[in-house]
């Protein structure tokens, strides 16, 4: 199963969900997301190093140690999917546009994210967490 991370996801890992880190790390699925989720998880540090009680080292060797995890795609592997990711979600929230056009690019089953902003558009399927969790169970 081919899966595109939005940085939520990774973040919630950093901040010890074991759920979240559960299924990061099994071999189960090919996780993907684009270059910016490492600009996204980096902004929010601070926030990340004062809930989690993580030093800055922790927090860098944390975010090393899930990115084994992930296949980052450079822009220009998804560049080609960008108009129609932007006609779909930019006016919701242009950040996620590179998301969606990563999801396009290596035909990912969904995008795993607890946006609720990946609800206007319909082109590609998103779960929640808990949804990944609760199917999982079912499967």
């Amino acid at each position: 199963m081919i899966i595109v991370l939005d940085a939520n996801i990774v973040i919630m890992a950093l901040l010890g969900s074991r759920a979240t880190t559960v299924i990061l790390t099994s071999q189960n699925y090919q996780f993907y997301a684009p270059a910016r989720i490492i600009h996204e998880v980096r902004k929010k540090k601070q926030l990340i190093c004062n809930l989690s009680g993580f030093s800055e080292l922790e927090f860098e060797e944390g975010v090393e140690a899930l990115l084994r995890f992930i296949k980052v795609l450079e822009f220009t592997e998804y560049e080609l999917y960008m108009g129609l990711s932007k006609e779909v979600i930019a006016s919701r929230d242009p950040t996620d546009t590179e998301y969606i056009a990563c999801a396009l690019s290596v035909h990912a089953d969904f995008i795993w994210s607890n946006d609720k902003d990946f609800t206007a558009q319909s082109i590609i399927l998103v779960k929640t967490t808990s949804q990944f969790i609760e199917e999982g169970k079912s499967a």
